[in-house]
C-alpha cells in the first residue's frame, strides 16, 4: 500500500522540475514579465473518468497482485503524464495581441483582432482557445476565438466579437490561452498580461423633431467652407467620393488630372448642447431613474452625430464642464468619450452632490442651444424654454 503514495510524489517532483525548465526557456525578458506560469488545471468530463478508471485500476492491482493489472496501471499513467507534458509545450513560447476598432459603440458588436505568435523553434501548438479577460466581467462571458495548429515560428491573424453591454470605460485585463491538447483528459490554462483601456461610446439614438436654430431665425450666413452651392471657393483634386458634377472639365483637361470645383456652401448657427446631468429622481425608483438618465446619453449622442454629420459647429455643456465648438470627426469623438464617461451629480452610487444646488451651465448670452433637461416640476415642457437672460434654448426633455 505505500508504493501508490511515493509513486505520486516522484511524479509530481519530476513534473515540478521539467516546468521550472521550461520556465526558464522563455527567452524575452519582457515576455517573461507578461506571463503568469500558475497554470489554471482542470478536468475534463473524459479526463474526470479516466482518473476515475485508473483509481479504480490501481485499487485493484494493489490489492490482488495482478501483473496485467499493474501493466494496465502503468499505460493508464503514461497517458496522464504524457497529456500533461504535451498540453504545457503547447503552452509554451506563445505571445498574443490585439488591434481595437477605433470606434466602440455600446449595444453593438465589434470584431477585435487578435494576433497570435508561437515562439518555439521546432514545435507547433495544437487546439488553442484565446480568451480576453475584461474586467467586470464573468469568466464564462469572456469573448474567445479557436486556433486549431500554430506552426513554430509562425503566427496567424484571427478575431473574436464581443458586444459591451454599457458605455463608460472598460479595462482589458489580457488573454488566457487554454488547451485540452492531446487527449482531452485536461484543459490547461495560462494568462498572459496586456492591459488596455477602452472608451466605449454611447449608442447614438435616432433623431426626431429636432428644430433647428435657422428653423427659428430664419437666417443663415455664408462659411468659407466647401459645398454644393453657393459662389466660388477653390480648386482641388478629385477624390473618389466626389461628385462628378463639380469635375472642371477645362481646368482639368489642361492638368491632366480631374480637379473638383468647391464652392461655399451656407453657414449654419454653432450650437451649444446643453446636458443637464444631475440626479433628481421624481417618484420612480433609482433603476428607473437611471434608465431615463442613459437614454438621455443615448438622445445626446444622437443630436450630436446628427448636427455635426450635418456640418454644424457642435459645444456640450454639462454641469461640469464646456468644450469648445467643432464640426469634424475628431471633435465628435471627443464629445462622444466625454458622454461615455459623464456621472450623474448626485448620483447615490457615486457619493457626489453639488455644493450649489442652482448651479447651472456655463454659457453667454450668443450662445445658441439644444438643452436636454429635466421638464418642469409639473411635469410639461414648451419646446422653447428660457433659462438665462438673452439666451433662448430649444428645450427638450430626457423622457
Amino acid at each position: 500500500m505505500p508504493v501508490l503514495p511515493k509513486l505520486s510524489q516522484a511524479a509530481f517532483q519530476l513534473f515540478q522540475s521539467l516546468r521550472w525548465r521550461w520556465k526558464l526557456g522563455i527567452r524575452s525578458p519582457q515576455l517573461r514579465q507578461r506571463v503568469r506560469f500558475l497554470r489554471r488545471f482542470r478536468f475534463t468530463r473524459i479526463g474526470g473518468r479516466f482518473v476515475g478508471i485508473t483509481l479504480l485500476v490501481s485499487i485493484a492491482a494493489f490489492n490482488t497482485g495482478n501483473n496485467p493489472l499493474y501493466l494496465v496501471l502503468g499505460m493508464l499513467l503514461s497517458l496522464i503524464l504524457l497529456s500533461g507534458l504535451l498540453s504545457e509545450l503547447a503552452l509554451k513560447d506563445l505571445e498574443v495581441s490585439r488591434r481595437l476598432p477605433s470606434r466602440i459603440f455600446a449595444g453593438q458588436p465589434v470584431l477585435v483582432g487578435l494576433t497570435l505568435v508561437n515562439r518555439k523553434r521546432r514545435l507547433p501548438s495544437f487546439s488553442l482557445q484565446v480568451r480576453e479577460r475584461i474586467e467586470g466581467l464573468k469568466q464564462t462571458d469572456w469573448p474567445s476565438s479557436y486556433v486549431l495548429r500554430l506552426d513554430p515560428g509562425s503566427r496567424v491573424e484571427t478575431f473574436y466579437q464581443h458586444t459591451f453591454s454599457r458605455r463608460g470605460v472598460w479595462q482589458l485585463q489580457g488573454f488566457e490561452i487554454a488547451t485540452s491538447f492531446p487527449f482531452e483528459l485536461f484543459r490547461k490554462a495560462v494568462e498572459i498580461e496586456d492591459p488596455q483601456t477602452v472608451i466605449v461610446f454611447p449608442r447614438p439614438a435616432p433623431v426626431q423633431n429636432l428644430l433647428l436654430w435657422e428653423q427659428l431665425s430664419g437666417g443663415s450666413q455664408l462659411r468659407p467652407q466647401a459645398g454644393q452651392e453657393g459662389d466660388y471657393l477653390s480648386l482641388r483634386p478629385y477624390r473618389p467620393q466626389d461628385d462628378v458634377r463639380s469635375v472642371h472639365w477645362k481646368i482639368s483637361a489642361k492638368r491632366d488630372q480631374l480637379v473638383v470645383r468647391e464652392l461655399e456652401r451656407p453657414r449654419s448657427q454653432a450650437i451649444v448642447l446643453c446636458f443637464e446631468n444631475r440626479w433628481q429622481p421624481r417618484g420612480e425608483s433609482p433603476e428607473a431613474h437611471r434608465n431615463k438618465l442613459e437614454r438621455a446619453v443615448e438622445r445626446c449622442a444622437g443630436i450630436l452625430t446628427y448636427l455635426i454629420r450635418e456640418g454644424y459647429p457642435v459645444a456640450l455643456a454639462t454641469l461640469q464642464e464646456r468644450t469648445a465648438f467643432g464640426a469634424d470627426l475628431a471633435h465628435q469623438d471627443r464629445l462622444l468619450t466625454l458622454l461615455a464617461q459623464l456621472t450623474f451629480v448626485g448620483d447615490p452610487q457615486l457619493n457626489s452632490q453639488l455644493a450649489d444646488p442652482s448651479a447651472g451651465f456655463n454659457l453667454t448670452p450668443q450662445d445658441r442651444c439644444v438643452l436636454l433637461a429635466h421638464p418642469d416640476q409639473d411635469g410639461k415642457s414648451a419646446p422653447v424654454h428660457l433659462i438665462h437672460p438673452g439666451l433662448l434654448l430649444q428645450f427638450i426633455p430626457i423622457e
